[in-house]
């Protein structure tokens, strides 16, 4: 953070919090429509609904997501970045930094497709080592695989949306021998803030920091199981087969006896959309389940055993450069880091492979990421790590939620179809 400083006059001047707020707006509308549609059925029929309250329920729980993003996108809508001949600007309200253009290696942006969106962050690659701890600019810090050998691996990451072109002219304009342009990244690659980490080296952590991840010490056989799917694969259906009763219950309650008028038309529209959602959440749960159906994982003395419907396939030890767990509970995943490049379709193994930051330079950028299950077995698998290999032992780690990924379901499928096709799409 700066004073005494700011843009100059003849700056691009780009609201970046502005920018956020409007784009947000179509989903705010819906969700917010949704809590209000349900207050109105709920004041028109006076408690009057039955079963209806499920969906009502459902409803204003929508509506509360939607105020809660406005609120937060509100509040940072005097978040402003500028473009000058010194360098990139960062400003909130009176507070601003500045990133000078002679301090990077490098600017451009990064970006990934996933199913249904497609993020784009920009990319500030500094010289030398940077303030992770900064008060403005602590939460764009992330620690990943530098822009070339010899630069600092910590660089700055901003998510800007769809205002990537915006920001691609601005760099080409101010800073064109910085400027490497886009490149697309495995939809896992954004990270986030260390915020474990900054409360920690700024003394502000309080009794919500998060404990590191504590393995005890147990006692295995020859053998340790790794995954079994037949408990997640119950527990999942009990979740659909839940849904579907509520669904059923439900949505008959919202139909009215006599469909006419405003309302009536409301409360069919609701539980159309209602069946949709019941619907399109009951094929991704029964698509999970036919992924990991008769699906166990076991490590023993020679390496980790796959099995599914009578097939097998392993992982060997000496094939692999680090083992480790990490965790974001409930939920923890045995990490397994090759030695060198791996199958990434390999008949039984593809379900485990994420693209993901290695644990030192030099390995490669995929491994096999494997489910803890139950989650209770983590101490025995962690034991099993610690006596098979333990040269390989790179401890346990706590994670951000949602570090897990998933696998490259549809990559998969047209690889596996013999298609082809370019590994890197052209950018939108």
């Amino acid at each position: 953070m700066i004073s005494g400083g700011w843009p100059d006059e003849d700056a691009t001047v780009l609201r970046y919090g502005l920018r956020r707020l409007l784009m947000s707006l179509p989903i705010v509308l819906l969700l917010t429509a949704g809590g209000v549609c349900a207050v109105w059925i709920a004041v028109e029929h006076d408690g009057g609904i039955g079963a209806g309250w499920i969906a009502l329920g459902m409803l204003l729980a929508m509506g509360v997501a939607g105020v809660s993003l406005l609120v937060s996108r509100w509040r940072a809508r005097h978040w402003i970045t500028a473009f000058d001949s010194t360098g990139f600007w960062w400003m909130r309200g009176k507070e601003m930094a500045l990133i000078r253009w002679d301090s990077l290696a490098g600017a451009g942006i990064h970006w990934a497709r996933g199913s249904r969106t497609v993020v784009f962050t920009v990319e500030l690659c500094p010289k030398e080592e940077i303030d992770r701890d900064d008060p403005l600019l602590w939460k764009f810090v992330r620690d990943t695989e530098p822009l070339r050998p010899g630069l600092p691996r910590l660089r700055y990451r901003i998510d800007v949306g769809g205002s990537h072109k915006a920001y691609e002219k601005a760099f080409q304009q101010w800073a064109p021998e910085l400027w490497f342009g886009r490149r697309e990244q495995p939809m896992s690659y954004v990270g986030g803030p260390d915020h474990a980490g900054h409360q920690e080296r700024t003394g502000t952590a309080g009794r919500g920091t998060p404990e590191p991840l504590v393995l005890e010490t147990v006692e295995i056989g020859d053998s340790v199981v790794v995954h079994r799917a037949g408990v997640l694969v119950r527990s999942r259906l009990a979740v659909a087969l839940v849904m579907v009763s509520a669904c059923a219950w439900a949505v008959p309650a919202l139909l009215p006896e006599n469909g006419h008028g405003a309302v009536a038309v409301v409360r069919e529209v609701i539980a159309v959309v209602l069946v949709a959602l019941a619907g399109w959440a009951l094929v991704l749960i029964l698509r999970g389940v036919g992924l990991i159906w008769n699906l166990r994982v076991v490590m023993d003395a020679t390496g980790i055993h796959v099995t599914r419907r009578g097939r097998s396939a392993t992982v060997p030890w000496d094939s692999l450069a680090g083992v480790g767990i990490h965790g974001a509970p409930p939920l923890h995943t045995l990490e397994l880091c090759p030695k060198d490049e791996i199958d990434r379709d390999a008949p039984l193994l593809w379900l485990f492979v994420r693209d993901s930051e290695p644990p030192r330079p030099g390995l490669p950028r995929l491994r096999y990421r494997v489910s803890i299950w139950p989650a209770g077995g983590r101490h025995a698998v962690a034991a099993g790590c610690r006596r098979w290999a333990p040269d390989l032992w790179l401890g346990a780690e706590r994670m951000k939620s949602g570090y897990e990924g998933a696998p490259d379901l549809k990559g998969h499928r047209r690889r596996a179809r013999g298609t082809g096709g370019r590994t890197v799409t052209a950018a939108p």
